[in-house]
């Protein structure tokens, strides 16, 4: 087996700009992580 330093290749790659639907999908999925995250926090208030 080859001694392969990922770190060492992973510096070497160049860096990819996130398409616009990545950010679409970061930013939907910590909006609803948000809301969800609130919403059971309440629920766990009104109801424990």
């Amino acid at each position: 087996m080859s001694d392969v330093n990922i770190n060492a290749e992973l510096q070497k790659a160049p860096v990819e700009p996130l398409l616009p639907i990545e950010k679409k999908l970061i930013g939907w999925s910590l909006g609803i992580g948000v809301t969800a995250l609130i919403a059971l926090s309440a629920l766990s208030h009104f109801i424990g």
